[in-house]
């Protein structure tokens, strides 16, 4: 692949998506109806839902602005950023029937955007519209566009209508990071207290479906043990690995009912295992040996850095299988797991800024899938300027695994190592795909010193860089210290480093 066609894409969702903005632009509060008596139509023009997300499975109820008498209202509607094709369903009234589930308003394409005109049957319903996503997270925008009233009584809206807040857009901003090089300072990693939020937490013991037990974490499988490395060069004879995780290989596995928890969740007790659970909140790791399995962690709306899940003292520690965490309430200052001592295994993470900020040692990320983070051009933690989103983000720490994930989505980097906190070294990297980003690995010093000690082998790099054809960039002192072989592209040409000057 190379990055043109990348970019010439590119520019054709950013143009349709500036299309559907100017199709939607409109003030938040109703403007002036033009109303004509005789038709019985009264035009409105005006945005009912700015850009929220709804989660797969999951209905979102929106009030229209239109009177009692209204037989009917004209929607425009415009979905976008989901991860894979999505059924987007819109009912009159507050309730998704299985008769109108049936008829979808539009089935979305991959990350790119999708408009519908939308005619609502309001003679029988609430005067609300019931928004569906049926497979996969999608950023939804609405426009009442007109409505219908029996032409004798045509009215005028009796009450500016107070739409719902607008969430940020995740869709990435195509000329901002096109040719620059990312930047070496990480998002500063978060150091909550211990003490959770003020959000009221259940029992050390997580719901009644959980039981705690002392069964162990599964452990881990063991790493491939490196062949006759050549330090600072790429190529070689290790093979190439084939098959990278995505929705078919990760998250939760088909069939499984999931036990609702809703808030926070601060699980304290050594060895618990939470399975099969659905957690609407923030979960706090306060134990070793946590296992989560088998679940969802959609979070809640957050002021303040946190993450969907938190690891914050050397002393905790938790594994996570075949799991989903995403973002229900989108933020600049959520991410997916923040702190050391964990294990991912077969989990499917989006829709958050950084799916992994690593801040300490023992970390394994194994078969998993990160992708679609979160984007802002104007993020309030860099002063206003565009997020600098990672899949993973490492500030210090050591005894780090990377193996056979796929790593993609992200406009900083894949990977961004950075010694901010401290010095970062026993890095294992091994048979990843790595796409996006602007390099899509960042390797940088700091002020303290070289890394040491990291091993990149067999990774494919995806020529989908802003920056073209930046696979890695490596502080020159640096570069020949790594551990490298068999990282090639997709077509298997070997890859060259970048050198930062």
């Amino acid at each position: 692949m190379v990055l043109q066609p990348l970019r010439a894409r590119r520019a054709r969702v950013v143009a349709v998506a500036g299309f559907v903005a100017g199709l939607l632009a409109g003030a938040f509060a109703i403007a002036a109806p033009l109303a004509e008596a005789t038709s019985g139509t009264v035009t409105v023009n005006a945005r009912v839902l700015v850009n929220r997300v709804v989660a797969p499975g999951a209905t979102v109820v929106v009030p229209l602005p239109v009177p009692d008498a209204a037989t009917s209202a004209k929607l425009v509607v415009a979905a976008q950023l989901a991860w894979r094709p999505t059924q987007v369903v819109l009912c009159p009234g507050a309730v998704v029937t299985a008769t109108c589930k049936a008829k979808p308003a539009m089935t979305t394409p991959v990350k790119s955007v999708k408009y519908a005109n939308v005619t609502l049957d309001l003679t029988k319903a609430k005067k609300m519209v019931a928004v569906y996503s049926s497979a996969a997270s999608v950023s939804v925008t609405i426009r009442l566009e007109s409505y219908t009233v029996p032409a004798a009584t045509t009215p005028t809206p009796t009450a500016t209508a107070t739409p719902s807040a607008a969430k940020p857009t995740a869709t990435p901003s195509a000329t901002a990071t096109a040719t620059a090089k990312p930047t070496a300072t990480p998002t500063a990693t978060p150091k909550p207290t211990a003490t959770p939020t003020a959000t009221p937490k259940p029992t050390a013991t997580p719901t009644a479906t959980p039981k705690p037990t002392t069964t162990p974490a599964p452990a881990p499988t063991p790493s491939p043990t490196p062949s006759a490395p050549s330090a600072g060069s790429s190529g070689g004879s290790a093979p190439t690995p084939a098959g990278f995780p995505s929705a078919a290989t990760t998250g939760v596995p088909a069939g499984t009912a999931l036990t609702v928890h809703d808030g926070d969740l601060t699980i304290t007790k050594a060895g618990t295992v939470l399975d099969a659970t659905e957690v609407r909140g923030i979960v706090y790791v306060q134990a070793p040996d946590v296992v989560i399995k088998r679940s969802k962690i959609v979070g809640r709306p957050v002021t303040s850095s946190l993450a969907l899940v938190m690891v914050t003292s050397p002393s905790y520690s938790v594994t996570i299988q075949d799991s989903e965490l995403y973002a229900k309430d989108p933020s600049p200052n959520i991410r997916g797991v923040i702190g050391q001592n964990f294990t991912l295994e077969r989990v499917n993470i989006h829709d958050v800024t950084d799916q992994a900020m690593i801040n300490g040692n023992n970390v394994t990320i194994r078969d998993s899938w990160f992708h679609n983070n979160l984007h802002w051009d104007s993020d309030p933690n860099f002063n206003g300027g565009p997020s600098h989103d990672d899949n993973v983000q490492i500030s210090v720490g050591k005894n780090i695994t990377l193996v056979h994930n796929t790593f993609e989505g992200s406009h900083n980097a894949a990977l961004m190592v950075a010694q901010d906190a401290g010095t970062i070294g026993s890095v294992n990297v091994q048979g990843n795909s790595f796409g996006n980003g602007s390099c899509s690995v960042n390797l940088a010093e700091k002020s303290r010193g070289p890394l040491a000690g990291f091993v990149f082998h067999s990774n494919v790099f995806q020529r989908t860089q802003a920056s073209k054809n930046c696979a890695m960039i490596v502080d020159t002192t640096s570069i020949g210290l790594l551990d490298m072989l068999a990282d090639v592209w997709s077509d298997t040409t070997p890859i060259a480093i970048t050198p930062r000057s």
